[in-house]
C-alpha cells in the first residue's frame, strides 16, 4: 500500500516520463516541419531555373540608325571609289635618268584610264622589282587621278660588245640591258674585250673588265660622262678617249686612286685649255704630261 508521498513521486516521475517524450516528438515535428520548408524552396528554385525563359535583347531605336549608318557610308565609298573623278589619267615618273619614262610606266604595267582604287601598289612594285634594271621602287597614288612612280636605277657603268649586238653591264659585271644596235646611253665603251652567251641578269667575268668597272664606278659623274671609250686590248696599255678627241694615255690600272686623281684633274684641264689638247700622258710616277695639238 503506498503512501502519500509514494503517490506524489509516482506523478512526478509519470509527468517528467509524459514531458521529456513531449518535448522530444515537439523537436523531432519542428525539424521536420523546417526541414520540409526548406526542400521545398529549394525545390521551387530550381524549377523555376529550369522553366525561366532567356531575356530578349531589345533593339534600341539608336542602334536601328548606328546600323543604317554604317551601311550609308559604306554605299558612299562605293560610289565615291567607282566614280570617274578616281580614273587614273596621269602617271608621274620620279629618279630615272637612264629608263624613259614611257619605259618605266610599260614595266609597271598600269594604264591610264584604270580606276585609282583598283591599283594594287604593292603588285606594282613587286612586279617593277624584277626588272634588273631597277634597285628600288615606291607607287603612291595621288588623288583623285595621278599615280606616282619613284624610282632608283641601277647605274649603266660601260657598254661591251657581244656576239649579238651590245650589253649595258653595272657593279659586278651585271648584264642590266640588251641592244641589237650601239644606243645612245652617255656611259662609256669598253673595247678590247668581247664576251658571248650572256643575256640581261647574267654577269660578265673579265679581270680587266672588272677593274674597268671599279674605276668607272669610283670617278665623279661628271668626269665618267666625259669618257667615250675605254680600250683595254693591252692591259698594261690602257687606252682612255674623251668626248674632246682627246687621249688619255692610262698605262695599266694600278693604282687606282691615282688613276681617279689623274683623270678627274684631266677633266678639268680638257674643259679649261685655251688651246686644242692632243694627248695626255699619265703612264708613270703618277703624274701627267699634256701634248697639245700643233
Amino acid at each position: 500500500m503506498m503512501n502519500g508521498e509514494d503517490i506524489d513521486n509516482k506523478e512526478i516521475i509519470d509527468n517528467t516520463m509524459e514531458y521529456k517524450p513531449l518535448g522530444t516528438m515537439d523537436a523531432i515535428n519542428s525539424e521536420s516541419v523546417d526541414d520540409t520548408v526548406i526542400r521545398g524552396n529549394v525545390g521551387k528554385s530550381v524549377s523555376g531555373a529550369a522553366h525561366e525563359k532567356p531575356k530578349r535583347k531589345i533593339i534600341t531605336r539608336s542602334g536601328i540608325l548606328r546600323v543604317l549608318g554604317v551601311l550609308a557610308a559604306f554605299m558612299a565609298f562605293i560610289a565615291i571609289a567607282l566614280s570617274p573623278v578616281f580614273v587614273l589619267k596621269h602617271v608621274n615618273v620620279h629618279g630615272n635618268t637612264y629608263l624613259s619614262d614611257e619605259e618605266i610606266i610599260r614595266i609597271s604595267g598600269v594604264n591610264l584610264g584604270e580606276n585609282l582604287f583598283r591599283l594594287a601598289t604593292d603588285e606594282i612594285m613587286q612586279a617593277m622589282g624584277k626588272d634588273i634594271r631597277i634597285d628600288q621602287v615606291i607607287v603612291r597614288r595621288n588623288f583623285p587621278n595621278s599615280l606616282d612612280i619613284q624610282v632608283v636605277e641601277r647605274i649603266p657603268l660601260a657598254i661591251i660588245k657581244c656576239d649579238y649586238g651590245y650589253l649595258e653591264v653595272g657593279r659586278g659585271g651585271i648584264v642590266l640591258d640588251a641592244h641589237r644596235n650601239l644606243s645612245q646611253i652617255p656611259v662609256p665603251i669598253v673595247s678590247g674585250v668581247e664576251v658571248s652567251d650572256l643575256f640581261v641578269g647574267d654577269t660578265a667575268e673579265n679581270q680587266q673588265l672588272s677593274q674597268v668597272l671599279d674605276f668607272l664606278d669610283k670617278l665623279n659623274r661628271d668626269t665618267a660622262t666625259s669618257i667615250a671609250e675605254i680600250n683595254i686590248s693591252d692591259p698594261n696599255n690602257v687606252m682612255v678617249y674623251m668626248n674632246h678627241s682627246v687621249q688619255l694615255k692610262m698605262g695599266a690600272l694600278d693604282s687606282l686612286q691615282k688613276k681617279l686623281e689623274i683623270t678627274e684633274s684631266v677633266n678639268r684641264e680638257v674643259k679649261q685649255a685655251k688651246h686644242p689638247i692632243d694627248y695626255v700622258d699619265a703612264r708613270f710616277d703618277g703624274s701627267y704630261s699634256i701634248k697639245l695639238k700643233e
